[in-house]
């Protein structure tokens, strides 16, 4: 089969516009949560949410009457034309690679304009076509880069942009197209903002996974793009590889809508077969980026997902939450954390939970730090565990010359 590296980055999230900034500002613990200004938060236990810089705030305050979502829109763009720079590649480039090329697109779709078509259908008594946004989304991301390939939308809630990277690594390693473009992109909206608080699930300040007091989520927003391609087609055109992607799986917990399966044997389950496809064992890895949300049940279920994972290993694998700094991008949340786990290679350097203070108790196998410091990764594990038991687990190889 194939293989498949990933040859282009442009994000933009909260602490953070771009590749470069993402990586200072994890590696030095930067907190881009802050008090929200894109609407209001009268009646939530917290104000502070992950927000973009203030001139992607184009439609704040929050206005009811408003049909507008120009945020997510710019943030999709200005990532885009990043991961364009990045990859050293335009648009007239991916024209011309016609259907080989193609596009993954993951997002959560709970926008502000989604939002209004709901309610206005609703009070009219139309049926509600609001997911059809989704397509003006990715018609508008088609458009910026010039792909002539097929488009597949991916919304599996907080697990849709890692599942899209997955689909991505399958395509290409099954020769079904030779390159294409992943897009994983939310913005902040105040029916998951409401929608968290009725659940009890934010927190009543800023979030801190693994941590003995952590009491729920911060959500954030951002956009992530990658140029993913077969490793014969980055050669062939001399491009520079952050790294490969060498296993991946996909899981359901069938268990409940919004709680994670408590023992984590269906998250173990997914970790296990993203390794068994990238052929190697747990003791071959040397970071897991977690879901780690920061919520009581989440972050304790997924310890003990790791722990089944490694009892069959003496290593010590390090472990870390890029949520504890960005928050809880909800659809764009894999894509953003794997972008972080690429940095983290070719960095050399661990990503530190800055929030953790009273580590949540477990093996002594797996370590985690609020600081960072320097860190060999070979293997990496990226972890999505989503709302309905939608779970994905992706493993990352760093690519070195020779490869």
């Amino acid at each position: 089969m194939n293989r498949a590296v990933i040859t282009g980055i442009g994000l933009i999230c909260s602490n953070a516009e771009n590749k470069k900034e993402f990586a200072e500002t994890c590696f030095s613990g930067r907190v881009g949560m802050k008090e929200c200004k894109t609407f209001t938060t009268a009646g939530l236990t917290t104000p502070f949410f992950g927000e973009t810089c203030d001139k992607y705030s184009l439609d704040a305050p929050y206005d009811k009457n408003s049909l507008t979502d120009n945020r997510y829109y710019c943030m999709l763009e200005k990532s885009l034309r990043e991961m364009m720079t990045d990859a050293d590649i335009d648009r007239d480039y991916v024209s011309s690679l016609g259907k080989s090329c193609r596009m993954f697109f993951g997002t959560f779709i709970y926008t502000a304009e989604a939002r209004n078509l709901r309610r206005r259908a609703r009070k009219i008594g139309e049926v509600d076509n609001s997911i059809a946004f989704v397509n003006d989304y990715s018609a508008f991301a088609k458009k910026i880069v010039g792909v002539k390939g097929t488009v597949t939308t991916v919304t599996t809630a907080c697990s849709s942009s890692s599942a899209a990277v997955g689909m991505t690594f399958d395509y290409i390693r099954h020769g079904i197209c030779d390159c294409a473009i992943v897009v994983g992109v939310d913005n902040l909206s105040i029916d998951d903002a409401y929608g968290f608080h009725a659940l009890r699930l934010l927190s009543n300040g800023i979030c801190n996974p693994f941590d003995k007091n952590r009491d729920g989520i911060n959500i954030g927003e951002g956009s992530v793009a990658f140029f993913i391609e077969s490793l014969e087609h980055a050669k062939a055109r001399q491009a520079k590889i952050y790294c490969e992607l060498v296993g991946y799986a996909l899981g359901n917990d069938a268990y409940h809508i919004v709680s994670p399966e408590p023992s984590g044997k269906s998250a173990c389950n997914v970790m296990k077969n993203a390794l068994d496809d990238a052929k190697i064992s747990i003791s071959a890895v040397d970071y897991i980026n977690a879901h780690g949300t920061g919520t009581i049940l989440n972050d304790s279920m997924e310890l003990k997902a790791i722990e089944k994972l490694m009892a069959d290993t003496d290593k010590k694998i390090w472990v870390s939450s890029t949520k504890s700094m960005i928050g809880h991008c909800m659809g764009a949340a894999g894509a953003i954390e794997i972008a972080s786990v690429i940095l983290s290679m070719n960095h050399k350097k661990y990503i530190p939970m800055p929030n953790l203070k009273n580590p949540i108790e477990h093996s002594e196998k797996i370590c985690m730090s609020s600081e960072t410091f320097p860190l060999e990764i070979n293997y990496a594990l990226s972890n999505n565990f989503a709302f309905a038991g939608n779970n994905s687990a992706l493993v990352l190889k760093n690519f070195k010359d020779g490869d």
